[in-house]
């Protein structure tokens, strides 16, 4: 009989070395191999000693340790004599574990699984009720040590279960929150073969000049490529062309694209005199181990290996039974120029989307603005010698569209500038602010050329920043610098550095610019839920701060959010097809933003933003774009996609906008009374400096259009960049609307307002009447409204009790959702409501035919 958990003597913890005494007297017995007889006698042995410990500590905090052990023994035993008695221990045991904190949710996993399982078994219960307390039990374990083992068993169990929908959530959740560890990732290459998913290359890595490369950090904000050869004779001629084409193009390609050098051979030197007895300069890691070291073993699998990895730090993982093929290959040595053809035509090495992230990532966002600082404090440094650096600092959108050579020179510089300015103003009240640009000069150089230097200067400078002195909120840019360091020390402890560094600046009340630059220190250690977490709480209360602006128009740009953690790997044309669709959804922005501005009519009056009592949406389009064939055109944008479509909507309660940057009125009214364009057209006074371009993130204006949605009552639902707007779909903009639309009926039906909620979406999406004939008695064709539009019109028939129809509209969202799913070879998460709504309908219509 189990003899535990009621009243005892002792309520100090049991001795760790008796723990471990039984728990090697468990492994022994597993061990034996002896007969049957000696085998259950060893494990019986087991048992009365755990109980005995039990016994004598029945209180003790940490009993459930000895209770995970005796469980094991059970099992054990179990499997060598199944008796009913032996399986009402194991069951007795597993019932005595359930009570087990969170502490101990590793010892508790596997009781709660057979307990779980046999009360499924012994109700009958189906695949679905199956999979649905699966689910409830991962998220049981969440946060728990228990975890990964949990999502493991869960896969497996789904896997063989053969639910896709449980498949692809718990992969979520592995991406989310064990994307980095190698145990799950090869978890997943043994469960989840022929498949390809991403996961962050991280690790520390000594070089050969002794200093040490931190990954992801040091590579964020520019693609790598890990280079695994060989000075083997067969690895040496794709060694030489590689560095041949290097050498070629390197001024062309460098600031996209830098290559590391992770030699196989464990040389002592990391192959760095190779290397540069081919001319190239790349960084020589060691790689401990060679072929056996497990970075090796996940993300090359093979000799000449080029690993990806984004800007972002994500790299492609190919499972076994994926395809995978060096195209161009010729007796082991790859046509360079074609490989690079291909590289260089991604997203992930594109210019602009690589300039900026740079800038990010190198706290320029941190000194955009000086004019606050000058009116602060009586200095003596001229404005003249304030402009001339704050000139270094190229505000967005210009900063992202720069050459690699003019944004090298205009760090160095800063740096010039502002030493000859600290050595000529000893002791001026804003020297703190020279030093802040200073640093993030130093940032700067650092993260586009990779001199460590730099970076070993401005810990120096940030010590003595702080030790001077500076206003308490100018102290996040020499803090950010300092936690980088800390954050490279052999036994930092992430979470615990960044967490002391947000404390510092004031907690969870910090300004935004701290909390801003924790979002950047967790990237840097693939922390995504740390970068998630301060990542929410900028965008909950600091996007109205000008200091802000660029990095929250970062934060919420649907084509960055898009690739923060997406995979480098585009293979098929699936791929092309999931980024269109799903950066053209119609979900809103994470978060409003206010507007308040003014633009200038071709008469040159104001035009105020929002539109002073309008009770209309309005899309206000910004682009300096405007005829060019090689670029958007803007009459697309307005005559293809929106016009046709707002002349279809039942409700006109939508004005478009072009705002048009970089023009001048006459030329304007010119070019329009040559192609007139059926909507308002203004002019952006100051262009790419005016106030709203700058508090959005109008980027690449230059190239396409960028897009505000603001609601009725004045607020910014969402704003699509021209990085976005490249790459959604034409339909991207109505298709926000109809979202609000649907929002805007179930916002009716929640508060009871069904007349209201009728009244809408039968403007919106009037039922069709098969009857209906034209002007010449032929049958009308059926409309298709959008699914957005017909989700809410079955809520509305499902309120009315008109249960065929509200099945009707139901099934044709799913049906259509399924074929575009299916176009893109990706099963969403709204089909699943979708289908579920089906259900939903059925159910309803059952329950009151019965």
């Amino acid at each position: 009989m189990l003899l535990l958990l009621g009243p005892g003597l002792h309520a100090r913890e049991i001795p760790e070395n008796e723990i471990q005494a039984v728990e090697k007297a468990l492994a022994a017995a597993k061990r034996e191999e002896g007969s049957e007889a000696r085998k259950r006698l060893a494990v019986k042995r087991v048992v009365r000693d755990a109980q005995e410990l039990l016994e004598t500590y029945a209180n003790a905090p940490n009993r459930f340790a000895v209770l995970g052990i005796l469980f094991g023994a059970h099992q054990q035993l179990f499997g060598l004599d199944n008796s009913a008695r032996n399986r009402e221990a194991v069951l007795e045991t597993a019932q005595a574990l359930l009570k087990a904190p969170d502490d101990f949710a590793g010892e508790r996993l596997e009781a709660d699984l057979l307990i779980t399982q046999t009360d499924l078994a012994r109700r009958g219960a189906g695949p679905t009720e199956r999979m649905e307390a699966l689910n409830g039990m991962v998220a049981r374990y969440r946060n728990t040590s228990g975890e990964g083992r949990m999502l493991q068993t869960a896969m497996v169990m789904a896997l063989e279960a053969g639910d896709s929908r449980v498949v692809r959530d718990l992969r979520k959740i592995i991406e989310e929150r064990f994307a980095g560890d190698f145990e799950m990732i090869n978890f997943q290459r043994e469960k989840l073969g022929g498949q390809v998913f991403g996961a962050p290359f991280t690790g520390v890595f000594q070089r050969s000049d002794g200093g040490t490369m931190h990954l992801p950090a040091d590579g964020l904000g520019r693609t790598l490529l890990l280079y695994f050869w060989t000075s083997a004779p067969e690895g040496r001629p794709d060694l030489e062309a590689l560095a041949s084409y290097w050498k070629a193009n390197r001024d062309a390609i460098s600031g996209r694209i830098k290559i590391v050098s992770l030699n196989v051979d464990e040389l002592s030197d990391a192959g760095e005199s190779v290397l540069r007895e081919l001319g190239v300069e790349w960084p020589a890691l060691h790689l401990p181990q060679g072929r056996k070291n497990p970075r090796y073993e996940i993300f090359a699998k093979r000799d000449g290996a080029l690993v990806t990895v984004t800007p972002t730090g994500q790299a492609a993982i190919v499972m076994e039974g994926a395809t995978r093929t060096r195209k161009g290959e010729t007796n082991g040595v790859r046509d360079f120029e074609r490989w690079f053809g291909s590289s260089l035509a991604r997203v992930w090495t594109e210019e602009r989307y690589v300039q900026q992230l740079t800038s990010i990532f190198a706290g320029d966002f941190l000194v955009e603005n000086f004019e606050e600082e000058l009116e602060s404090a009586s200095s003596k440094i001229s404005e003249e010698t304030f402009q001339a650096i704050q000139d270094c600092f190229v505000p967005p959108p210009i900063r992202y569209r720069l050459a690699f050579s003019e944004i090298r020179a205009n760090y160095e510089r800063a740096l010039d500038l502002t030493g000859k300015a600290l050595a000529a103003h000893p002791g001026d009240p804003l020297l703190w602010s020279l030093r802040n640009r200073r640093l993030i000069a130093h940032l700067g150089l650092w993260k586009v050329t990779g001199n460590q230097a730099n970076f070993r200067e401005a810990l120096g400078e940030a010590q003595r920043a702080l030790q001077e002195g500076m206003p308490p909120s100018a102290e996040v840019v020499p803090r950010y610098v300092l936690a980088k360091g800390e954050l490279r020390q052999p036994m930092a402890d992430p979470a615990k550095v960044i967490g002391e560094f947000v404390e510092k600046l004031g907690g969870d009340q910090a300004p935004g610019p701290a909390l801003a630059v924790a979002s950047l220190l967790s990237l840097d250690v693939a922390d995504r839920a740390g970068h998630e977490h301060y990542r929410s709480l900028v965008l909950q209360n600091h996007l109205d701060d000008p200091a802000m602006w660029s990095f929250g128009a970062f934060l919420l740009d649907r084509h960055h959010r898009y690739w923060l953690y997406r995979v480098p790997f585009v293979a098929g044309w699936s791929y092309g097809r999931r980024s269109s669709v799903l950066m053209s959804v119609g979900e809103p922005d994470e978060a409003e933003r206010t507007i308040k501005g003014s633009l200038e009519t071709l008469d040159g009056q104001p035009f105020d933003l929002p539109i002073p009592g309008s009770d209309q949406w309005t899309v206000v389009i910004f682009t300096e774009v405007w005829d060019d064939p090689k670029k958007a055109s803007i009459y697309p944008t307005v005559e293809r996609y929106l016009n046709p479509k707002l002349a279809q909507r039942g409700l006109q309660d939508v004005k478009v906008v072009v705002a048009v940057l970089g023009a001048d009125a006459a030329g304007l009214r010119a070019l329009l009374a040559e192609r007139p364009l059926d909507c308002e057209v203004v002019l952006v006074p100051g262009g790419v400096r005016h106030p709203l371009v700058r508090k959005f993130g109008v980027i690449n204006e230059d190239e396409h259009s960028n897009a505000l949605v603001i609601r009725p009552d004045g607020k910014v639902v969402n704003v699509l960049s021209g990085l976005s707007m490249e790459r959604a779909n034409g339909e991207v903009i109505m298709n926000i609307i109809e979202w609000q639309d649907q929002k805007a009926v179930s916002d009716f039906l929640a508060s009871g307002e069904l007349a209201k909620a009728k009244e809408m979406i039968f403007a919106l999406a009037p039922p069709f009447d098969p009857k209906a004939v034209d002007g010449k008695g032929r049958p009308l064709k059926k409309t298709e409204h959008s699914l957005s539009h017909l989700r809410a019109r079955a809520r509305v028939y499902l309120a009315m009790k008109e249960w065929d129809k509200a099945l009707g509209d139901a099934q044709e969202v799913a049906q259509r959702k399924m074929e575009k799913d299916g176009w893109m070879s990706l099963r969403t998460e709204q089909l699943d409501r979708d289908e579920a709504f089906v259900e939903e309908v059925k159910g309803a219509k059952a329950k009151t035919s019965r």
